[in-house]
């Protein structure tokens, strides 16, 4: 089984149209996906305080994450997440804070070989509170929904609107956080729900946007949104070391209602910033996070578990923080940060020059399903 893609040499641009071709054996599947490329953000106005924040994130990082991944606290993967092939069929890539990221040599999956315990699990994302504050900052909150959020919705309406003809009616967005994308839905006048099992984060929706996010795992709740246009997973299926039983209930949910989509924003491998890092490996504290990303998809390993899970890619949009973690870990080495705080402009434009040669660390995928 591999991936192919076919796109124009020239394709260069904010938006396109590019083919991924699916061949097994004899067998050969096209899809047609419209691409949109970049999102212009100025990631310094998102950070407050950046130098003394990330040196402290730094020390909490490696050291959390290093006592989270001794053996004793961990248990083998024994199957590539997407394809299933066995582990034994991978190679390492990278080690950080002993978390060892391997690629499945049959479907180039990115996952870490050994993870925690679904307690140790459970108990980082519910009860870590320096985690939940990343994305619970009362200051920040209306600056993240209109930069981070309102983009979200615009490409959801448009890539949905394109594919059925009209706006989606009802949006279930799992793994909600702080509410922020159900928050800007509902603002947009599209009925949104979520769900969150962090309950500082679901506090948090509800003091700042008076939005109840539902607490229950997604699974055994699915059978109660059925009938959803739209399932939307914004940094979700990365962190679930099943990510395929996830894809499997919301198919459930939006099959039923006839016009179906999924979404999920996923970390990329093939991006500048796991190149930086996996020269720089002491100072992560993004994208290849172990605790944050147990696993990070090449396009064909996204395109895969859509495909396995009945679901047909329709629209793709990349786009990252490429350049902003380039100059950070540059920073880190020298210690010196000017290069990062005093260069917001810079990382903007340069950013789009990355995003349109595909080396962004971040992919957000539609799919329909069949």
């Amino acid at each position: 089984m591999n991936w192919n893609r076919e796109l124009p040499m020239s394709a260069f641009g904010e938006e396109s149209k590019e083919s991924w071709i699916r061949n097994e054996q004899s067998n050969t599947i096209k899809y047609e996906l419209d691409v949109k490329i970049g999102k212009k953000t100025d990631l310094l106005k998102l950070k407050k305080n950046i130098v003394s924040s990330l040196k402290e994130k730094q020390e909490y990082y490696k050291e959390s994450r290093e006592k989270i991944y001794l053996d004793s606290n961990t248990e083998p993967v024994a199957n590539c997440p997407v394809c299933e092939s066995p582990s034994a069929n991978s190679q390492h890539q990278v080690t950080i804070y002993g978390a060892q990221y391997c690629s499945c040599n049959n479907c180039t999956h990115v996952y870490v070989n050994r993870i925690p315990t679904k307690s140790a699990i459970d108990g980082f994302y519910l009860n870590d509170v320096t985690y939940a504050a990343t994305y619970t900052n009362r200051t920040s909150a209306e600056t993240r929904l209109n930069t981070i959020a309102i983009p979200w919705v615009d490409w959801t309406v448009a890539c949905y609107q394109k594919v059925h003809g009209r706006k989606p009616l009802k949006i279930l967005d799992v793994g909600s956080g702080a509410g922020h994308f159900v928050a800007a839905c509902r603002r947009s006048g599209i009925h949104c729900d979520g769900i969150e099992l962090s309950e500082s984060s679901r506090q948090f929706s509800k003091e700042i946007w008076n939005i109840e996010l539902d607490k229950r795992d997604f699974i055994k709740a699915a059978k109660d949104y059925y009938g959803y246009d739209i399932v939307t997973f914004w940094g979700l299926l990365e962190h679930t070391p099943n990510p395929s039983t996830i894809l499997k209930s919301a198919h459930d949910v939006v099959s039923k209602s006839g016009y179906g989509m999924i979404i999920s924003k996923v970390p990329r491998w093939d991006s500048l910033s796991t190149a930086i890092q996996r020269i720089k490996s002491d100072t992560v504290i993004r994208h290849l996070d172990p605790m944050g990303h147990i696993m990070c998809f090449t396009d064909a390993s996204a395109a895969e578990i859509y495909h396995k899970n009945n679901f047909a890619p329709t629209s793709a949009w990349y786009y990252g923080m490429d350049v902003y973690e380039s100059l950070m870990q540059v920073a880190n080495k020298v210690d010196q940060y000017d290069v990062l705080t005093k260069t917001g402009q810079i990382q903007i434009d340069l950013q789009q020059f990355v995003d349109e040669s595909r080396f962004s660390d971040g992919l957000t995928l539609a799919g329909i399903p069949f």
